[in-house]
């Protein structure tokens, strides 16, 4: 059956101009016909729809290490590029159920374009955003699907425990990083949960938070939960934006204590920084003392030690199921309650 797409990626795009995949509907039609050439394989060869479609990311994922592996391992980016977007669409489309496959398709980006801000922003700002920040065009009809698609890479991700070599700034190295926390170029190199929070969309972060995203990720920007101390203080009048305000809560329901800045200062003169520039957020009670000067409560350290353990091993949040607690401890440490 292999043979089947190999002849309909090589036939579809031998006249096919270079910037043949470059509008979301040209991608569109590609993807319409492979559907049907796929639909046409479960009907015509006894076969599931599964095996089928898994078939057809193999074969393209082929295509584009081959016409790479010609140009000297670069990319020729393109129609030769794009044809990985085209896959991405039909993998969601028929629910690939094969983690290395969907994996081995999101390496292939990875290895080409180092990000994968083509994902994330429509998620974060909608569909409509990725042209106007990067110039491409989403190929999922609203946000509300670009979010159920990417939760479908997320979990294939932590299925294979995906992670991704990228060169941190601040510690002059290069970490691995997982799935989630991959920089978004056309952001200023921002994890998605920090955009997330810049963009004040706290559907979006929870989403993130729950499924492992760092709240202190690696992109050279000051600590998420201190930039968000310093958006909310510049509401003289003490009247937050609800977007704003959930951000935070839900923020500080993955973060164990939050750390003083004003480094290398001496602790009590941070302390007394720290009051005097977020006074108002303490007496408004949006910060915890306890969270910053004391000792945060047994039920708070126990959620962040477990799921800090759990995201260990990529079992966040399926993992969370499986412990024998009660519902109600369930829903606290996939932080569905305060």
């Amino acid at each position: 059956m292999d043979y089947i797409f190999d002849i309909f990626y090589e036939e579809i795009f031998e006249t096919m101009e270079r910037n043949g995949l470059q509008t979301r509907q040209c991608r569109r039609d590609v993807i319409d016909r492979l559907n049907s050439v796929i639909s046409g394989c479960i009907r015509g060869q006894n076969l599931s729809a599964d095996e089928c479609s898994r078939q057809a990311v193999l074969s393209a994922i082929e295509y584009h290490q081959r016409h790479k592996e010609e140009n000297g391992n670069v990319c020729l980016m393109g129609k030769y590029h794009n044809i990985l977007y085209v896959t991405i669409r039909v993998a969601w489309d028929w629910g690939v159920t094969d983690s290395e496959v969907v994996t081995s398709l999101l390496k292939e980006i990875y290895s080409c374009e180092l990000t994968f801000e083509r994902l994330f922003l429509g998620v974060i700002f909608g569909t409509n955003a990725p042209y106007f920040i990067s110039g491409w065009r989403s190929d999922f009809k609203d946000q509300d699907e670009n979010t159920r698609a990417m939760v479908y890479f997320l979990h294939h991700a932590a299925n294979t425990q995906l992670e991704f070599p990228v060169f941190v700034e601040k510690c002059n190295c290069v970490k691995m990083i997982k799935f989630i926390d991959i920089p978004i170029e056309s952001c200023g190199r921002a994890s998605p949960l920090r955009v997330t929070l810049q963009a004040s969309a706290p559907d979006i972060l929870l989403i993130l938070l729950r499924h492992g995203a760092s709240p202190n990720p690696f992109d050279d920007g000051i600590p998420p939960v201190i930039a968000l101390f310093d958006k909310l203080i510049e509401y003289q009048d003490r009247r937050y934006p609800y977007q704003l305000d959930s951000c935070l809560r839900l923020l500080l329901r993955t973060l164990s204590f939050i750390e003083l800045p004003f480094k290398p200062l001496i602790y009590e003169a941070r302390k007394e920084m720290f009051i005097e520039k977020y006074e108002v957020l303490l007496e408004d009670k949006l910060i915890q003392p306890n969270r910053v000067f004391g000792v945060p409560e047994l039920k708070h350290l126990s959620r962040c030690k477990i799921r800090e353990e759990l995201n260990k091993n990529c079992q966040l949040p399926r993992g969370i199921k499986q412990l024998k607690i009660p519902g109600k401890l369930r829903r606290y440490i996939d932080l569905m309650e305060e």
